[in-house]
């Protein structure tokens, strides 16, 4: 074997490199270049991968909220439809029946209001009967004093009918007396007791 000098060995061992001091520019910035341009391509790689399925699911999601606001609208017109339809067969009449109810409620309230003042009226007609009351009770609760005052006067005429009834026996029995006195003091009585007949 042959043996090899130093500055081979070393010239071996190290590895080959551009030399910054070349004076080809493109050996220069070549490797600075192609580092941006990988990077580069990555990153657009990455915003693909998320951009590309986020317009993709944009359209969708635009695509069924246009067709959404399309169903909704005709729902909406069926709806107003049937509400046109579903009021012209309950009633078609309904616009001057309304009118005509109204109406009616006008003239109930009226009569309330009218209910309401001879109400009124009658309230006030109470009172005034109830002061009445309250007069006649107190000429009520005179009168029984009054009568109270005359529950003597009544035994004192009960008293004066008994002695008018033992003042007509008496005249009664005078009468009597008188008559048979009258008979006896007469001629025809002094007669009459001599007679045989």
């Amino acid at each position: 074997m042959s043996e090899k000098q130093p500055t081979e060995v070393a010239a071996e061992a190290a590895p080959v490199t551009s030399s910054p001091l070349s004076t080809d520019g493109e050996t220069m910035n070549g490797q600075p270049l192609e580092r941006f341009a990988s990077c580069f391509e990555k990153s657009a790689r990455r915003w693909e991968m998320v951009v590309y399925p986020a317009l993709f699911a944009f359209c969708v999601l635009s695509i069924y909220g246009f067709y959404m606001i399309y169903h909704l609208t005709q729902d909406m017109s069926h709806i107003a439809r049937n509400i046109q339809v579903i009021s012209t067969s309950i009633d078609p009449y309904m616009g001057p029946h309304m009118a005509s109810m109204v109406d009616g409620i006008e003239n109930m309230s009226s009569n309330v209001q009218v209910m309401t003042r001879n109400l009124n009226a009658i309230d006030g007609n109470m009172e005034a009967i109830t002061v009445s009351m309250e007069d006649m009770r107190g000429s009520m609760q005179q009168i029984t004093g009054h009568t109270q005052t005359l529950e003597p006067m009544m035994a004192s005429m009960v008293n004066l009918d008994q002695s008018t009834q033992h003042m007509a026996n008496s005249t009664f029995h005078m009468t009597r007396e008188m008559g048979s006195m009258n008979r006896g003091m007469s001629p025809r009585g002094m007669f009459s007791r001599f007679s045989p007949f």
